[in-house]
């Protein structure tokens, strides 16, 4: 069973999938899930749930091409109920430093790719992470087709602890999302994403998910995105709110 522990003001982007586009030299951006809600269980009828509370990444241009940004999950809580016991768990999560490169982008054509290398520094409370240092390296990738529609890929690659705490273990995520506007201040996306793992490539997660984004003012945006797993591996169903406000 799947442990769940663990750019203009005016462009709507999806939320699983990265952006590769930075903030401009002197803006800053922050980018929060308000509320990220997780349910999943097991035909035996065990049940996890999991909440996380203003996880926010805080990002400020430093050149043209280049952004610099630092997150923490401000508040997680995890609760299993597993042949009648019950465990929660509540209290602050890691801290992570990324930074964001769009090394190409064709501007006629509306494309553009990133490279983001990022670093996770622990400092969860209550055992709801390790005590290890994790990073990895993400690529996003963006091409707007026309009459408002925008296509969009990610390549994920992480290094993380296993779960016997003495090594590490690569975890592979792919994703693709298609997006369509609906007005000039509200549009509609898919997305689908696969999880693979080098502990055993059986352990592969499959999930798709569907969202509205609400651009409320310049500087202000609403996402709401519903989850399904698509395989036992993967998390039932997640909720998620964000919150993207840029000065």
């Amino acid at each position: 069973m799947i442990c769940l522990l663990a750019s203009l003001p005016v462009m709507l982007q999806a939320q699983v999938t990265e952006s590769p586009y930075t903030v401009a030299p002197g803006r800053f951006l922050v980018e929060m899930d308000g509320l990220r809600l997780s349910y999943d269980h097991d035909p035996a009828g065990n049940k996890l749930t999991g909440l996380a509370v203003a996880s926010t990444f805080l990002t400020t241009g430093l050149t043209a091409t280049v952004d610099l940004q630092v997150g923490m999950d401000v508040f997680l809580r995890h609760a299993a109920e597993i042949r009648g016991l019950r465990d929660t768990r509540a209290g602050i999560g890691d801290l992570y430093f990324r930074s964001k490169w769009t090394f190409w982008q064709d501007k006629a054509a509306g494309a553009a790719m990133a490279v983001m290398p990022y670093i996770k520094i622990p400092s969860n409370s209550a055992g709801l992470g390790n005590d290890s240092v994790e990073g990895g390296l993400i690529v996003p990738w963006e091409l707007k087709t026309g009459a408002g529609f925008t296509a969009g890929a990610m390549l994920n690659w992480d290094v993380m602890r296993n779960d016997d705490d003495n090594g590490y273990d690569m975890h592979w995520h792919l994703t693709g999302m298609a997006q369509r506007e609906i007005t000039k201040s509200l549009a509609a996306y898919a997305e689908a994403m696969l999880s693979f793992y080098s502990s055993g490539w059986s352990n592969w997660q499959g999930r798709v998910g569907a969202g509205l984004l609400w651009q409320v003012t310049r500087s202000l945006q609403l996402d709401y995105e519903l989850v399904r797993g698509l395989n036992r591996r993967a998390t039932d169903w997640e909720h998620v709110v964000r919150v993207n406000w840029e000065w």
